[in-house]
C-alpha cells in the first residue's frame, strides 16, 4: 500500500514538473506587458490597502491560464505601516520557487556563429517554458473567441491586465547587467551600446524578440540582467513598471577526450612515483 502511495505520488511530481508551453511559443512569444487595473488589494497582509502597481506597466509571464506578475511594485513591513517596494519577491526569470538553474547560453549559429545564445530549451528541461524570450502587447491576446485559451488567458484574474495602452510607447529601460552579456534583436547585436532605453513600440501593438548572448570564451558563471518597463507616450496616467531580471548561465568547457586522457595518464604517474617511493 505505501509503495502503491509512492508510485501515485512520483506521478503527480512528474506532471507537475512538466513544462508547458506558451500560447504563443510558435512564434516565441512567451511574456506579455499590460497595465494593473487592480486599485485595491483585496486579500493577504494588506487587504484593503491601495494597490502600489495600480496603473503601472507590468512584466507578464504567460503561465497557462494566468499570468504571474514578475518585479511588479509591491509592499514590505506590517499592514498597519506598509512601505512601497519596485519590486516584488517574484522578480526573476527563471522563477526562483521553481529551483531552475539560469538559462544555458548555447553554441549559436547563422549569425550568431561563434557565439554563446539564448533559445528555446528542450521540454524535458525544466526551465523550458521560461525559455521563450519574446514579449508582446497584452493586446495580441484580444478579440479571440470566447472561452479559447487566448480568451482565457486575456481575461485571466477578473480581467486584471485586458485594458487597451492607447497613447503609450512602451520601451524597455536597461537597469543593469553582468559584463560580457549584450542584447540583440532585429538585426542589432548590441541594444544597449550607447544608451539604456529601447523602444518596444506602440503600447497595444508590438512584438519584442531579443537574443541575449556572450563571446564563446566568457568565463563560466551566471549572467543576468536588471530591466524595467517605461512609458515614453503621451498617456501619462500609465506609469513605469518595477524591475525584474533574467538569469543566464554559461558552463565551463568540457575537456576534450585528448585531456581526459592526459589527465588520466598524468594520474597514473604520479600514483606510480608514490608507491615506488613508498617501497
Amino acid at each position: 500500500m505505501i509503495r502503491s502511495s509512492l508510485l501515485v505520488l512520483a506521478g503527480v511530481l512528474s506532471l507537475g514538473a512538466q513544462a508547458s508551453e506558451p500560447l504563443r511559443g510558435d512564434e516565441g512569444i512567451g511574456y506579455y506587458v499590460a497595465v494593473d487595473s487592480l486599485a485595491t488589494i483585496a486579500s493577504g497582509t494588506y487587504a484593503g490597502q491601495a494597490n502600489p502597481n495600480y496603473g503601472r506597466l507590468t512584466f507578464l509571464f504567460d503561465h497557462g491560464n494566468h499570468f504571474h506578475g514578475i518585479g511588479a511594485y509591491s509592499y514590505t513591513g506590517p499592514g498597519s505601516a506598509p512601505v512601497v517596494n519596485g519590486t516584488n519577491a517574484n522578480n526573476r526569470i527563471p522563477e526562483t520557487y521553481t529551483l531552475a538553474a539560469p538559462l544555458p547560453l548555447t553554441a549559436g549559429s547563422g549569425s550568431y556563429a561563434g557565439l554563446l545564445v539564448s533559445g528555446v530549451l528542450p521540454e524535458s528541461a525544466l526551465q523550458h517554458e521560461y525559455s521563450y524570450l519574446g514579449m508582446s502587447s497584452i493586446q495580441s491576446l484580444a478579440g479571440n473567441p470566447a472561452g479559447s485559451e487566448r480568451d482565457v488567458l486575456f481575461n485571466s484574474s477578473g480581467g486584471r491586465w485586458n485594458g487597451t495602452l492607447d497613447n503609450v510607447s512602451v520601451a524597455l529601460k536597461l537597469e543593469s547587467i553582468t559584463p560580457g552579456l549584450k542584447v540583440a534583436a532585429n538585426g542589432d547585436t548590441d541594444l544597449f551600446d550607447t544608451g539604456n532605453l529601447y523602444l518596444l513600440g506602440a503600447g497595444n501593438s508590438f512584438d519584442f524578440l531579443p537574443v541575449f548572448w556572450t563571446a564563446a570564451g566568457a568565463a563560466p558563471g551566471t549572467y543576468s540582467a536588471q530591466f524595467s518597463l517605461v512609458n515614453l507616450g503621451s498617456n501619462l496616467a500609465v506609469r513605469d513598471s518595477g524591475t525584474f531580471h533574467f538569469d543566464f548561465a554559461v558552463a565551463a568547457p568540457v575537456p576534450e577526450p585528448g585531456t581526459w586522457a592526459m589527465l588520466l595518464g598524468g594520474l597514473f604517474m604520479i600514483g606510480l612515483t608514490a608507491a615506488r617511493r613508498a617501497r
